[in-house]
């Protein structure tokens, strides 16, 4: 079962450390340039999905991919 946060205000190392490395592998998996804007919106959606959905990993990684793959069905309509 995942584990549930809902909407701290504080991230403790651990926790960045969660999403750095969801960051660090869907940056990877879809060659996103850090310094993209591109890039500065997924740390800001995985930041939002870790606060307010799950903090487990896997399903941080879960949760993003699947956002961003709808997100990107939508816009190519």
């Amino acid at each position: 079962m995942p584990h549930r946060r809902f909407n701290r205000t504080r991230l403790s190392p651990h926790d960045l450390a969660i999403c750095e490395r969801v960051y660090d592998q869907v940056c990877a998996d879809e060659h996103i340039d850090p310094l993209s804007r591109d890039a500065e919106a997924l740390a800001v959606m995985i930041v939002a999905i870790f606060r307010n959905i799950t903090t487990s990993e896997r399903e941080l990684l879960k949760e993003v991919r699947s956002l961003r793959r709808s997100k990107g069905a939508e816009m190519a309509r």
